[in-house]
């Protein structure tokens, strides 16, 4: 499929992949990412598209799997939250404390702020690594350099971030 067909039907892949996240996700945001991405992902794949049939079932597919990843995440973060509550937990009748949220809501705005100061290409491949769960050859493939210079980047931004962190803990 050339650019201009794949522009001719977009709407409509968006429109597509906005109908799938908003069945499967909580919030419009969140289905609004999930169709951003799926019409990012469907796009480095236009040459390989045959018609606008094929293009609608592939964006359904990858928005499907885009959801599930992000429910996946939203249990995840949940569940994390769950289990620092039962540690804190006090003597039957009394709430759990709330400086433990605070500290873990700290904790993921330093992490945030640490993780926004690696170099641009090296935040990138550890977010579609980390978050997006791809493997090295599909970010490879994504961003258009070799596997070998992914698990370089990758472990670059890994090896900061752990030294950063040892670095707070000294603290």
């Amino acid at each position: 499929m050339t650019q201009n067909e794949f522009e001719a039907i977009a709407a409509h892949l968006r429109a597509r992949a906005h109908s799938v996240a908003r069945r499967m996700l909580p919030s419009a945001e969140d289905a609004e990412d999930a169709a951003s991405d799926a019409m990012l992902r469907l796009w480095t794949l236009h040459g390989q598209l045959k018609d606008e049939g094929h293009a609608l079932s592939l964006v359904a597919v990858i928005t499907h799997r885009l959801s599930i990843d992000v429910v996946r995440r939203m249990k995840k973060t949940q569940s994390l939250f769950a289990d620092a509550d039962k540690c804190q937990e006090k003597p039957a009748g009394q709430w759990a404390d709330p400086s433990n949220h605070i500290e873990l809501e700290e904790d993921e705005r330093w992490l945030v702020l640490q993780m926004e100061k690696l170099p641009p290409r090296e935040l990138q491949v550890l977010k579609l690594r980390q978050t997006e769960h791809c493997s090295n050859e599909e970010i490879a493939r994504l961003l258009g350099i070799s596997e070998a210079s992914v698990k370089v980047m990758l472990s670059n931004a890994r090896r900061k971030l752990f030294n950063d962190i040892k670095m707070r803990i000294r603290q």
